[in-house]
């Protein structure tokens, strides 16, 4: 190729008649031309030359080419040493400083090629380049340095990603028999925001040129809609080819999404091709959820429905979100994520939550046989719970056992919400107003047809007995802890009866306000039972009671009025209650030379 080339300039030479005589400028009028058909170099195929042309016109020159091909990749020809490195560039380094106009110019890059028409020109500094690809605009300035390359310049975006849309700067410098070395820096499109670097290493192959595992590509903080990601780096698990097949490592340090803080994690990518690829999401050593991609028109995702134990999903939230210390006893958590496009904001992003044999237990209270169901839909930036959402618990066990309860979810006001609660408890009902499920949170207990012969043998008082049913409305706060204020119980129709122990009715004997009081709750009849309670976050709760009825006196049913206070640590008491219950399991067990403690 040098050789036509140096023969292509001694024929316009010869034409200008500047063989034999000291060089000077052709008349203006004067028109000389000279052309080569093509010319190759044997030791890179992919660099040749076609239709190249020189004009003196109107006393100017310049060149034309109707194509030219380049390869910056080709580091060794046929020959050994220098020589052979220079005849690989002899394309560029032979062109004559002019500027030229090219029909086709193809670039041959490590990561790529770009074609298009195209202006080039060789000065001292080097090779400038200006042509339009099909990609964009690209600007660049290419440099013999050491027997390689040194570039820099601008790059159309789609060249180094699919999601680049504008030019993109770029700098890089490369050495024959050594890696290739390039960077860049661009902000990344609308409607993403952050800023992109690309640490690039290029190092021959079996297979020609490949990704080395030192190639980094971070953005330090990526922000989308109203979260942001911080720290995020990719990079090649492996040596990979050019065009990316294989395994790559995405990880980030943290983020947040509006308020909330969220953790870092890493997400294995695996590219089967440009189109489709499997994914390994590890949110914690003990969490780790896989599932598939796919780009058809846009960016698919789908896990499969695979379980996680339910202790470890638990002790990665705690690690993020302020939720209640929860003593996880076991229980399996099964996931499936869906996702047409996560592209589009309009497509929505599916996943569905199912919980079964759960064991939960936090200050004391164990809740056993939880169960539950919750589907979360994402689209336009808005989050919604799917139909039949909710939570079902065999038995919860605060000293006072409750059954049967089910809870309906529901997401609104940006917070999930418990919507709806029922129970069973002392052979009666419960259930809560609807409440917003935070931190800091109001509510209403509601009970109905509460056994007063349940509720009593729970004081376990000596001597004390009754029926009836109660019902009840306890508004409360939680705030970390309980508390109720305005809490309200009554009852109709029953009976209350307490049989004094011997040391009582002693002391009754000498006092007579006390003996008729004992007298009155042998059979205490009342037509209407009234209480009114309040507990501090603390557990102490202050009953004030008032029964209407009936009670014998003198051997005779009268009307009475029984107003009482009472003062107790209910927190203490449902405590001492969780452990007879818990005794009175365990007791048979050591008696009988079981291993429980």
């Amino acid at each position: 190729m040098r050789g036509g080339v140096r023969w292509l300039l001694a024929c316009l030479a010869v034409l200008m008649g500047t063989t034999s005589v000291p060089a000077r400028v052709p008349p203006p009028w004067l028109e000389l031309s000279a052309r080569l058909e093509r010319a190759h170099v044997p030791a890179c195929p992919k660099e040749w030359a076609q239709g190249f042309e020189l004009h003196w016109r109107d006393g100017a020159l310049s060149g034309r080419l109707a194509q030219l091909s380049l390869d910056l990749g080709c580091s060794r020809s046929g020959n050994q040493g220098a020589e052979g490195e220079r005849d690989a560039l002899s394309l560029l380094l032979t062109l004559p400083p002019v500027d030229f106009v090219i029909e086709q110019l193809v670039l041959h890059l490590p990561q790529g090629e770009l074609s298009g028409p195209a202006r080039l020109r060789r000065d001292d500094t080097g090779m400038h380049i200006d042509w339009q690809t099909g990609s964009g605009e690209l600007t660049l300035l290419l440099a013999p340095w050491k027997g390689g390359w040194r570039w820099h310049g601008t790059l159309p975006g789609p060249l180094l990603l699919p999601l680049l849309t504008g030019p993109v700067p770029m700098k890089g410098e490369w050495q024959p028999g050594q890696d290739l070395y390039l960077s860049a820096t661009t902000a990344l499109p609308a409607p993403l925001s952050g800023t992109l670097r690309l640490q690039g290493r290029l190092g021959p192959g079996e297979q020609g040129w490949q990704w080395h595992p030192d190639s980094r590509l971070t953005v330090a903080g990526l922000s989308w809609q109203r979260g942001r990601l911080s720290g995020i780096t990719l990079r090649p698990a492996s040596a990979l080819p050019l065009n990316g097949i294989g395994r790559w490592t995405l990880t980030w340090q943290d983020g947040r999404w509006q308020q909330q803080r969220l953790p870092g994690a890493q997400l294995e990518l695996s590219l089967t091709d440009h189109q489709h690829g499997e994914l390994a999401l590890r949110l914690s050593p003990g969490v780790k959820v896989s599932g598939h991609w796919q780009r058809n028109g846009g960016l698919a995702l789908q896990l499969p429905e695979q379980s996680l134990p339910l202790a470890a999903v638990a002790s990665w939230l705690h690690g993020w979100l302020a939720l209640p210390e929860l003593e996880v006893g076991g229980g399996e958590l099964r996931l499936s994520v869906r996702a047409g496009n996560l592209l589009d904001a309009s497509q929505p992003v599916a996943l569905d939550l199912a919980l079964s044999d759960g064991e939960l237990g936090a200050g004391g209270v164990l809740a056993q046989g939880v169960t539950g169901q919750l589907g979360l839909h994402w689209r336009r930036g808005r989050l919604a719970l799917s139909p039949g959402s909710g939570l079902t618990i065999g038995e919860l066990n605060t000293g006072v056992p409750v059954t049967n309860m089910h809870a309906a979810l529901d997401w609104r006001e940006g917070a999930l919400w418990l919507s709806g609660l029922t129970g069973r408890v002392l052979e009666g009902r419960l259930a809560l107003s609807p409440m917003k499920l935070s931190a800091h949170t109001r509510g209403e207990l509601h009970l109905q047809d509460i056994s007063l012969a349940k509720l009593l043998s729970l004081a376990a008082v000596p001597g004390l007995t009754g029926d009836g049913g109660l019902h009840g409305r306890l508004p409360f706060v939680f705030d970390g802890r309980f508390s109720v204020e305005n809490g309200r119980l009554w009852g109709r129709d029953g009976w209350i009866s307490y049989q004094a122990g011997d040391a009582l009715l002693a002391s009754a004997e000498d006092n007579l306000s006390l003996g008729l009081t004992l007298g009155m709750l042998e059979d205490l009849r009342y037509r209407r039972l009234e209480a009114e309670l309040a507990m501090t976050p603390d557990g102490q709760a202050v009953i004030v009671s008032r029964l209407r009825g009936q009670a014998p006196v003198s051997g005779r049913m009268h009307p009475v009025n029984f107003n009482y206070r009472h003062e107790e640590n209910l927190l203490q008491l449902l405590e001492s209650l969780r452990f007879a219950g818990q005794l009175s399991e365990r007791l048979p067990a050591r008696l009988q030379g079981g291993s429980n403690e």
